[in-house]
């Protein structure tokens, strides 16, 4: 729940009552005319919730003697978020009169056609003449609950008609109604002293500078399938369970994902106590896991990987398809590979593809296209099959160069240093056309969520060169390890040999040999694994320098295969990559595509 700590006073209208000459219970005919003025209306902003006051507060009548009463009503709006607004109604102004005027406040939900009317009297009291009223209010009984009487005496300055009420915005608008009767009471003695006196002021709302008074009773955690009591609201590892957490007076728990905060709902009074029960959250790394079809083995990285589900004759080479275990020389980590139905996530109001668990329990993603344009387009042809609708291409954020510099071999670097075949440090050196496009994306579409993307599985931009090859900056010829591993020996890896060509950013692109993982194979098309889009897009690993000294990275090609283009081919796609925090945990799905995973933000 937001804090509610600032001081907004709304002043709401003038109550002005003039007293005039004579005011009594009085001994001659003299008589006090009434003057009053309307609300015109009055709004304020507290914490996103907008407050406004209107209605009509009057004292007009033209004859007024002691007995005389009159009823205002006052209707409160909030409109907004969730939020909980603590106010006070209050009188402030001057009254001179030795008579004090009563009041007496009602409050509702629904507006009330109420009125007063007033029949001047008059009475022989010690043989003289006095003046008086008697008046009563029709639909007093549909007013609903006092919730405030008293009295406003002779000096006083500022008075609390109604203390400690609450208000919850909503965006429909939540409403309240307050009627308040005023009354000139008429005593038993003579009021001529009141004679030459005056009452006047305003109603104004004043923010209650007290937070709600709500007491957490008691907090339980799941364990074990059990309920334990805890002294302590958990930081993380827990999430609240708002079903069977509860409040007294009918107060009601919420949770703001969007905030991560507890809210609470239909607060209308002090002393509410409040029960939280915590389930043990799901990591996204367990519940991939337990969700996904295993495969068993080590596939034949020589074969493409898919099912018989083939599409435009897409090339099948074995049914490895599942998630799969290898060991690096950093731990485990499980892979995706085929055409699997089972990693599928949404994350940032975005689609993605899980491509692996890292070793450190971080998650690896490549974008698969903003969740909205996707799902009125057709969610199941874009992300199952990898089709565009022709016009679009939904699966990659942009096409781009990888470097508009492309014929000296330093160029195939994420990051760059003339004449060296990598910079000394992955901070240093000029940054490729791409890592640029990668970086303003990231800052426009997913900064807010930095704190549960992490950098340290890093990004390996390898430019060891083959064996048989020697680098140089304006050699011939000279290939990278990453063709030796996928088009010579057909053997993938995970490792990255030379700690400054891996780049811990919190953004990149997937590798060739991620691609070979998952089910690619160079020359060879496969229309079927979950990496085709019908696109062709960059990959973050170099193949080879060629005889004019043209540089050539890996890309994935518009056939699912492992294919290679110049590093300034400007019409290949850019497919981002990210990694999310080992802590990450799931609200809801299995990962297929009619559950995909949603993240608990």
């Amino acid at each position: 729940m937001k804090e509610k700590n600032k001081k907004l006073i709304i002043v709401v209208t003038a109550l002005i009552l003039v007293i005039g000459v004579s005011f009594a219970y009085f001994t001659s005919s003299t008589i006090f005319g009434g003057q009053g003025s309307s609300v015109t209306g009055s709004t304020a902003t507290l914490d996103n919730a907008e407050i406004k006051v209107e209605g009509s507060l009057s004292f007009n009548d033209l004859d007024i003697y002691p007995g005389h009463q009159n009823v205002s009503s006052i209707k409160v709006t909030a409109t907004g978020e969730n939020v909980l607004i603590p106010y006070h109604l209050i009188w402030e102004g001057t009254n001179t009169l030795n008579t004090s005027l009563n009041y007496t406040v009602y409050k509702t939900t629904s507006n009330i056609d109420v009125s007063a009317s007033c029949t001047d009297k008059n009475s022989i009291i010690d043989g003289a003449k006095t003046y008086y009223e008697e008046c009563s209010i029709s639909n007093l009984d549909s007013l609903g609950s006092v919730v405030s009487s008293g009295t406003i005496a002779k000096g006083e300055a500022k008075k609390k008609i109604v203390s400690d009420e609450f208000i919850t915005s909503s965006s429909e608008g939540e409403v309240v109604y307050y009627y308040v009767i005023l009354e000139y009471p008429n005593l038993e003695e003579n009021q001529n002293s009141d004679i030459g006196g005056s009452f006047n002021g305003e109603i104004k709302v004043e923010l209650n500078d007290v937070s709600a008074d709500i007491v957490i009773a008691k907090t339980y955690l799941e364990e074990a399938g059990e309920y334990k009591e805890v002294n302590d609201i958990p930081s993380e590892g827990y999430e609240l369970n708002t079903s069977k957490s509860t409040c007294t007076n009918n107060a009601t728990l919420g949770w703001d994902s969007e905030n991560n905060r507890i809210y609470v709902e239909n607060l209308s009074q002090t002393g509410t106590e409040c029960t939280l029960y915590y389930d043990k959250a799901t990591l996204l790394k367990d519940a991939i896991l337990a969700n996904a079809k295993r495969g068993t083995g080590t596939p034949n990285f020589n074969k493409t990987s898919c099912t018989n589900r083939t599409n435009n004759g897409g090339n099948c080479g074995e049914q490895t398809v599942g998630l799969y275990e290898a060991t690096t020389s950093k731990g485990t980590t499980y892979y995706f590979r085929g055409d699997v139905d089972d990693n599928y996530l949404v994350f940032a109001d975005k689609y993605w593809r899980i491509i692996r668990i890292n070793e450190d329990g971080s998650i690896r993603i490549i974008y698969s296209g903003e969740k909205s344009a996707v799902d009125n387009a057709g969610k199941e042809t874009i992300l199952a099959n990898g089709y565009d609708d022709g016009n679009t291409d939904y699966t990659q954020i942009q096409t781009s160069a990888y470097n508009n510099s492309w014929n000296r071999s330093e160029y195939v670097g994420f990051r760059y240093t003339e004449g060296s075949q990598r910079p000394s440090n992955t901070n240093t050196g000029t940054e490729s056309t791409i890592k640029g496009a990668l970086d303003t994306w990231y800052s426009n579409n997913l900064q807010a969520y930095d704190s549960m993307i992490v950098s340290t599985p890093g990004f390996c931009n390898d430019r060891e060169v083959a064996n048989g090859s020697s680098w140089s900056s304006t050699g011939s010829n000279v290939y990278y390890k990453a063709y030796e591993r996928l088009s010579t020996n057909k053997t993938p890896s995970f490792e990255c040999s030379n700690i400054n060509d891996l780049y811990q950013t919190k953004i990149g692109l997937i590798t060739a040999d991620e691609a070979a993982y998952a089910g690619g194979k160079e020359t060879t098309n496969n229309y079927s694994y979950y990496l085709y889009t019908g696109n062709i897009y960059w990959t973050i690993s170099p193949y080879y320098v060629g005889s004019m000294g043209d540089s050539y990275m890996f890309n994935i090609y518009t056939d699912g295969g492992l294919n290679i283009n110049t590093l300034n081919s400007a019409t290949i796609g850019v497919r981002p990559v990210i990694n999310l925090s080992a802590d990450t945990t799931i609200k809801s799905g299995n990962g297929t595509i009619s559950s995909v995973y949603e993240i608990s933000d």
